[in-house]
């Protein structure tokens, strides 16, 4: 009887233990199916981003894109700064569209238009951050892509009306045809003509980046707040300070020698005024004393 116990025991252990390693194999195949399924998933995205990425390249590259930047620019050696940003303009393909100058020196001001090619506009605008002290800097595009089609667009139909009525010309036979297509082909000239400068000028702007430069000569430079929190401001407002402080002593020093002649003719003045007031003074005492006797 005991061994038919034990015996019954050993077969269900057994089959116990073939239930668990069954269930463990498919638990190691749901596994295995699931990391398949991911790894497909992420390839997927992956794949997914980068075509996306990749159109995205496209349409920038396609688009007609209009870049500009306004900056304000310090420097304490105004005529080598001046030079250095019009060789600069020069060694990228650029020109200077207008420039002028104000000011007496110490405190002159140069404004510059300048047109650089769109492919240096990262590379230029980084070196008239190292030539110069940055107190402002600000950059944007504006996107014409819309625009430019619709004149191409036009363009192309008006070349095609253009040809026609050209071939309608050569066949025309009475006077009156022939003033009426003339007349249309002066019109869809002018169109031409009023569309291919319009195009041209856009070629121009997104061709070329425009910079609008002021650059000032300042003796101490502006203190320009390396963030924008509460300690960042104080250090600046610090910094101002100080450099405001030292503009007010170099003025009064500036004012003292450039008034010179009045401040002695004042001192001059000022001595005979003492001297006359110790004079009557001596004298109201003498007339005192002379009295008394």
């Amino acid at each position: 009887m005991k061994r038919r116990w034990l015996c019954m025991v050993l077969v269900l252990l057994l089959l116990l233990s073939l239930a668990a390693c069954g269930a463990a194999s498919s638990g190691a195949d749901s596994t295995t199916g699931d990391s398949a399924a991911q790894a497909e998933n992420g390839a997927a995205m992956d794949a997914a981003a980068s075509e996306s990425t990749a159109d995205f390249s496209a349409v920038r590259e396609n688009a007609k894109l209009i870049l500009s930047a306004d900056l304000t620019l310090e420097t304490q050696d105004y005529d080598a700064t001046c030079t250095a940003v019009e060789q600069m303009t020069a060694e990228a393909g650029g020109y200077i569209q207008s420039s002028g100058n104000a000011g007496e020196k110490g405190s002159r001001t140069a404004n510059y238009t300048l047109r650089v090619p769109q492919e240096q506009f990262e590379t230029f605008f980084a070196q008239l951050g190292e030539t110069c002290h940055v107190v402002s800097a600000n950059r944007w595009s504006e996107d014409v892509t819309e625009q430019y089609t619709d004149i191409e667009t036009r363009l192309a139909t008006l070349q095609t009306k253009h040809e026609r009525l050209l071939a309608l010309l050569d066949q025309a036979a009475k006077m009156e045809d022939i003033i009426s297509l003339e007349n249309a082909l002066a019109d869809c000239e002018y169109e031409i003509d009023s569309l291919t400068g319009e195009k041209r000028h856009y070629d121009d702007l997104v061709g070329f980046s425009t910079f609008n430069v002021t650059l000032r000569e300042v003796q101490t430079l502006t203190a320009v707040s390396e963030g924008t929190g509460f300690g960042a401001q104080v250090v600046q407002a610090a910094q101002n300070g100080l450099g405001g402080m030292t503009a007010v002593v170099r003025g009064l020093i500036l004012m003292i020698v450039m008034l010179w002649p009045v401040l002695v003719l004042l001192g001059i003045v000022g001595a005979v005024l003492w001297r006359v007031r110790i004079y009557r003074k001596k004298k109201a005492q003498q007339s005192a004393e002379s009295k008394k006797e």
